[in-house]
């Protein structure tokens, strides 16, 4: 074998120069590929989530049976839609007439239901919102039990004592209550 040299140059680091603690030192930036891929991702994520958002409502609208759906102003944060009326279900708990009141300054009402064929309306369509609770609706036993509007019920309305004034839904149906007992409550409000 015949001799050969091989060279290699070593570079070896400057020595550390004393800076100034008061200069800003750099951050460490994200570089090269990853970055980029990561802000699409991002990008992509956010418009996948308001594009379904915003077929969500289309189709909350288109589905309703009101035609002038279209015309309607929307319902408030936190309120949910159905056909011409927003309702609001309390996540919190008050007494009946705090409730009232609640509902009063939003420019709402408790629930009110104007006929026996309406009562199951609640019951079939928000079931999954009523859950195990009991809330407030605009009903109260002032000399016979009627709707906050004024008119009557004419269904029976279950009730175990004397001190149950005031009305509430319930998964089961409607029932009485004191109205003292802090529970939370619907509103409902006609929007168009």
């Amino acid at each position: 074998m015949a001799d050969s040299s091989v060279y290699y140059t070593l570079e070896q680091p400057a020595a550390p120069q004393h800076q100034d603690d008061s200069t800003p030192k750099p951050r460490a930036v994200l570089h090269g590929r990853r970055f980029p891929c990561l802000m699409m991702v991002a990008l992509g994520l956010l418009t996948a989530i308001l594009v379904s958002l915003l077929l969500y409502q289309r189709i909350q609208c288109c589905g309703s049976k009101d035609s002038a759906c279209a015309r309607c102003p929307r319902c408030p944060n936190f309120w949910m839609r159905n056909g011409s009326h927003c309702y609001y279900f309390s996540l919190e708990k008050r007494d009946w007439n705090s409730s009232l009141k609640f509902c009063a300054d939003q420019g709402s009402h408790l629930l009110t239901l104007l006929d026996n064929q309406e009562v199951s309306l609640p019951q079939n369509l928000f079931r999954e919102y009523l859950g195990p609770d009991f809330y407030w609706i605009g009903l109260r036993n002032n000399d016979g039990w009627r709707w906050e509007g004024g008119s009557a019920l004419s269904l029976r309305i279950l009730s175990n004592s004397l001190i149950q004034r005031c009305g509430v839904i319930h998964r089961a149906g409607l029932q009485a209550s004191s109205c003292e007992v802090p529970l939370p409550w619907i509103c409902e409000k006609v929007i168009c």
